[in-house]
């Protein structure tokens, strides 16, 4: 099988397996670049059983590895409301559509002292900022008809390794995200909120539907965010189709693989 045939809006795409973009930047333990909040390094190590150690290299019989690595700082990870709720939700369990109509954009940046957006107290005047303007920029040309999915590239990659001097979006951004009917968000930056905000997370909740914990939008718990995208340089804006892979695990988060497809 070469290509996918996708009937959507009335319209037949045809999609060339081949001509994928892989979206997810792999996590190598043995050089994991990544740790925000400056957690421990994600870790591969030999299993050791009884006194025989999996390690070929020193002396097993074979290879098996233990793993540790928090999906939410290490990687590539897509992660569902239940990163906010007391009750277990699994990511794996969305039920995400195996190809889903979308719209990558690419956005400038603004600081917090120059937007006319806003976000919480913690904003600090030197931050840079994903504004509802440079969203609204970019996606007009294209229109609103592959909005099941949003992919946003910064094109700014300069924060460290911790997240430190990461971007993140105005709560205007993020509002407009949710009143374009945008269920699965991509981007390329660690969180879409700051992350040493206090523990406010005031746009999960709003992408969420949980702005208001008495009046929740249920139409939001099937929605996804998948932070810590690599997009392939010189990839244009446009109109795509894309597969989020997620191994079948619990969690409110897994890492993951995003392929991205153009289409004719």
């Amino acid at each position: 099988m070469t290509r996918i045939e996708i009937l959507y809006n009335g319209r037949m795409h045809t999609l060339r397996l081949q001509e994928s973009i892989k979206l997810s930047a792999q996590l190598c333990f043995a050089d994991n670049a990544i740790n925000l909040y400056g957690i421990l390094p994600a870790l591969e190590e030999p299993l050791q059983y009884g006194s025989s150690l999996a390690s070929v290299k020193l002396g097993g019989s074979c290879n098996a590895s233990i793993i540790r690595f928090v999906p939410h700082c290490h990687g590539t990870h897509t992660e569902c409301i239940g990163h906010l709720l007391p009750d277990v939700h699994d990511v794996a369990e969305l039920n995400i559509p195996p190809f889903i109509a979308a719209t990558l954009i690419h956005v400038p940046l603004e600081r917090a002292s120059q937007m006319k957006d806003h976000y919480n107290i913690h904003a600090a005047a030197d931050d840079w900022i994903i504004t509802a303007g440079a969203i609204e920029r970019a996606i007009t040309p294209l229109g609103s008809d592959y909005l099941q999915a949003l992919v946003i590239a910064t094109d700014n990659n300069t924060w460290l390794p911790d997240g430190n001097g990461a971007p993140y979006f105005s709560h205007q951004a993020m509002e407009l995200v949710v009143k374009s009917g945008v269920q699965h968000l991509l981007v390329d930056i660690p969180s879409i909120d700051k992350l040493n905000d206090g523990g406010m997370m005031d746009n999960h909740r709003c992408f969420w539907g949980l702005s208001d914990p008495c009046n929740p939008i249920k139409e939001r718990n099937v929605a996804s965010i998948t932070e810590m995208i690599r997009l392939p340089a010189n990839t244009p804006s446009g109109h795509y189709f894309i597969s989020i892979q997620l191994p079948d695990l619990t969690g409110d988060a897994l890492p993951s693989k995003p392929l991205l497809f153009p289409f004719f």
